[in-house]
């Protein structure tokens, strides 16, 4: 029987004042899924929470070798970022030129990486925007956050360099093609699509292997006159980039120093995405043994091509030309964001909740050490630069064995006023190179000649590193005319102090010990 009031019609009698508590918390959760489903709600919620964690600590780690490259390089004016490019580092000239352009000739490694920051925030909104794109805002915003809590994520979120930025350009051009895809009579689409991945090639070209991640995606979903048309656009960005390509081609002895992989540099690179490898994988483990109903299988199968192919592939080709890096497949971290998001959908709210909670749990170490001073970003390039600036007097020269070694000059120039680089000819910039242009192992002794004291700065070997003539008159010189008097050890690198006088007749064994470390 129904009863009706002034507020309406109410069926099986009136709701009592503990039934209308008990419906209380469903009403609230309904109104909270509804905001998350709204369009922008969950975006900003998201963008949130990343910023908040990428930018945690951003200046702190010790900028490594390759960051000290990009402070160096962005610093210098667009004409002579393009004139490096006629050398070397072809590849990565736009991602400089945009650092450029953004923060001028005056940036320090901190706003650098902030570029990456923002970056990894758009990232984690773009998957959200792809999740509702594939008719589920849940699995939008799960991957969001699956993207944040990745330590893997924040490592390069960190870094000034071009990988989070090529992580936004590989999320863009899929969400492109999902869209794309779903309304494929719209010419204006394909014209996007044909750029994003345009704009991927020229961040990164080794990241057009998510043209076969996209070609599964279209096999999968598409009839054939879309597919053609794929290929089409396809074939126009990749014809676009083909003066890149073949360049780049022609600079790949900056690569050559990579050895070929092992399988454990494939498999760890997929476990160390989260901190706890082996508890990912049982988690995907047990989701695959559950898989069924409830799964968001358009999204599941998307992000482990995305996820899987592009590194499998890369790792497969290293075998007879070494191309593999972690840095060079960090663009597919979003697709494992989307497939662990997708698997989520197997389970309860209560336990995503939870699950997201031993995701940034077991990910709390490897987030802080990510973030240590030393050793966040592996060397301390920071710490060499204080032991010079700290310990140098007038008059002091400095040396750099080998000459790789004067990124932590070009890190810190700062630090670097107070003693002079005896040995270099041409600064960086003026010769249109990395390191700069060093004078000839003949010409070192004369300047040297009337120096007092001498800093060298030096460490183990890089891959693909040898000595040049220079750097073995370096060794001579210090040896024969001067005495090491202090060695001051930091992460892979060691700042000594010689002054001149008798030769010592061994170097410290300390000294011995951590330059063959």
């Amino acid at each position: 029987m129904t009863q009706t009031t002034g507020r309406g019609p109410e069926r099986f009698g009136s709701i009592t004042a503990g039934d209308a508590r008990v419906a209380a918390p469903p009403a609230r959760r309904t109104d909270l899924l509804a905001r998350l489903r709204r369009p922008g709600y969950a975006e900003l919620l998201i963008a949130v929470l990343s910023a908040a964690l990428f930018s945690w600590r951003v200046g702190r780690p010790s900028p490594w070798f390759d960051e000290a490259i990009t402070r160096d390089i962005t610093s210098r004016s667009a004409s002579e970022i393009v004139d490096l490019a006629t050398h070397v580092d072809l590849v990565h000239t736009t991602y400089y030129l945009l650092v450029h352009a953004v923060l001028g000739t005056s940036s320090s490694i901190t706003p650098i990486r902030l570029v990456s920051v923002v970056a990894a925030v758009l990232t984690a909104v773009l998957l959200v925007q792809l999740g509702r794109e594939l008719d589920s805002a849940r699995v939008g915003v799960l991957a969001g956050l699956m993207w944040t809590v990745a330590p893997l994520v924040s490592r390069y979120a960190q870094e000034a360099r071009p990988y989070a930025m090529v992580a936004l350009a590989a999320t863009a051009a899929t969400l492109a093609l999902v869209r794309v895809c779903r309304r494929p009579w719209l010419p204006g689409r394909w014209v996007l699509y044909a750029v994003s991945l345009i704009a991927l090639g020229l961040l990164n070209v080794l990241a057009l292997l998510l043209v076969v991640v996209h070609l599964t995606y279209v096999l999968a979903t598409s009839a054939g006159a879309v597919r053609r048309r794929w290929a089409l656009a396809v074939g126009g960005a990749l014809a676009t980039l083909s003066p890149l390509l073949i360049a780049s081609a022609g600079q790949s002895e900056q690569v050559s120093w990579l050895p070929r992989p092992n399988l454990h540099q494939l498999t760890g690179f997929l476990l160390a995405e989260y901190g706890i490898g082996f508890g990912i994988l049982a988690v995907l483990v047990l989701a695959l043994a559950g898989l069924g109903r409830g799964t968001h299988s358009p999204a599941l199968a998307l992000g482990l091509a995305w996820a899987l192919l592009p590194p499998v592939i890369l790792w497969t080709v290293s075998q007879v030309h070494p191309l593999f890096d972690w840095r060079y497949v960090f663009f597919t971290v979003p697709g494992g964001a989307l497939a662990l998001a997708s698997l989520a959908t197997l389970i309860r709210a209560r336990w995503i909740v939870a699950l997201l909670l031993v995701l940034a749990i077991g990910g709390a170490h490897m987030q802080d050490v990510y973030r240590y001073r030393a050793a966040g970003h592996a060397e301390d390039l920071r710490g060499a630069a204080e032991a010079v600036d700290q310990g140098s007097q007038p008059g002091d020269a400095v040396l750099f064995l080998p000459e790789s070694r004067r990124v932590v000059e070009q890190a810190y120039p700062e630090d670097f006023r107070g003693v002079d680089d005896v040995s270099l000819a041409r600064p960086a910039q003026e010769s249109a190179t990395l390191l700069g242009e060093e004078i000839s192992a003949d010409e070192l002794a004369a300047a040297l000649k009337g120096r007092t004291r001498v800093w060298l700065v030096t460490g183990p070997a890089r891959y693909g590193e040898v000595s040049s003539p220079a750097d073995l008159e370096k060794e001579r010189l210090l040896y024969n005319r001067f005495r090491l008097i202090g060695v001051t050890f930091v992460r892979r690198y060691e700042v000594r102090l010689y002054e001149r006088g008798r030769a010592a007749a061994t170097i410290p064994a300390a000294a011995t010990a951590s330059a063959s470390s």
